[in-house]
């Protein structure tokens, strides 16, 4: 808080006496200030019936514990199943519940901590997926010939959209770009939403697109409630998502999965080229068949 902040709070619990329940409501307009990220291990893990995951993060050197909930939507994003054990950071903030007048942790977000586990996430993730099908080849559909609505998902910062518009041909192209958090396990809120407002225009097809990273700077695009629905899309979606050895999920799910911004936009102006070509061709015929009339006119005069 900023020390003018402090002094007004400061005055006003000075010069006031509250009930328990306006000093917690008080108390917790404070603490919501102090968001921040916690790494430990879970442990103490109960899953309500609502869905909502009450939990202990435990500070592996001393033993600290701190306790912590994660209502069920916000966990459904994270596409992690919480263990205990399991070494992980969550993000949020404090809270203190009224009625109890405990202390805990509200998580927005949790992911793994260290390669290895996020490793085996992703192939436990990946082959539920593949079993039931949603990366089967026979479920692919083909970029439509000459296609002029594109939508187009990604960030505005940095050189990945300046590369596809770079690229991307004069061919009359209408693009509809919704810009989006592409890195890390924040942005699946972000790409969620982009995808089911674009899921509502009139598009021919999707671009979804980021630069290169670790495993970890995926996360987005290997959580199985953004790969279901861009699997779902009712239009053909390219995948351009850079990556060394772990294709994302969603790539897999993709109906064309390409590796660079530029590679999605020469995609795209495949058959527009192709058919550019084939118009001079047929121009240099046209042009050929008239030539060699006017010669045998010629001829037959002379």
């Amino acid at each position: 808080m900023e020390n003018v902040g402090k002094s007004a709070v400061k005055e006003l619990l000075e010069n006031n006496i509250f009930s328990v329940s306006a000093y917690l409501k008080l108390l917790n307009g404070i603490l919501n200030s102090f968001q921040g990220k916690i790494k430990g291990e879970v442990s103490e893990l109960k899953i309500a019936s609502s869905g909502h995951v009450y939990f202990s993060l435990k500070d592996k050197k001393d033993q600290s514990v701190i306790s912590c909930v994660i209502w069920n939507y916000d966990y459904r994003l994270c596409g992690i199943q919480l263990r205990d054990g399991l070494e992980v950071i969550v993000s949020g903030s404090p809270d203190v519940y009224p009625p109890t007048g405990r202390l805990s942790f509200k998580a927005k977000t949790v992911q793994l901590v260290g390669e290895g586990e996020l490793k085996k996430e992703y192939e436990r993730l990946k082959k539920q997926l593949e079993d039931e099908g949603l990366f089967a080849e026979e479920k692919k559909r083909e970029i439509p010939p000459f296609p002029k609505r594109i939508g187009v998902i990604t960030s505005k910062h940095g050189a990945v959209i300046s590369d596809f518009l770079n690229n991307i041909g004069r061919f009359g192209f209408q693009i509809k770009f919704i810009d989006s958090r592409v890195e890390g396990l924040e942005a699946v809120k972000d790409l969620l939403n982009s995808l089911r407002t674009m899921r509502k225009q009139d598009i021919d097809v999707l671009v979804i697109m980021r630069g290169g990273g670790s495993l970890e700077s995926f996360l987005a695009f290997n959580n199985e409630i953004l790969v279901r629905e861009a699997g779902s899309l009712p239009f053909p979606v390219i995948a351009a998502i850079g990556h060394d050895k772990d294709v994302p999920l969603l790539a897999l799910a993709a109906d064309k999965m390409v590796s660079t911004p530029t590679a999605a936009a020469n995609l795209l102006n495949q058959s527009w080229q192709e058919a550019e070509l084939e118009l001079k061709s047929k121009e240099r015929e046209v042009f050929n068949y008239f030539s060699r009339d006017l010669r045998d006119i010629e001829y037959k005069t002379n």
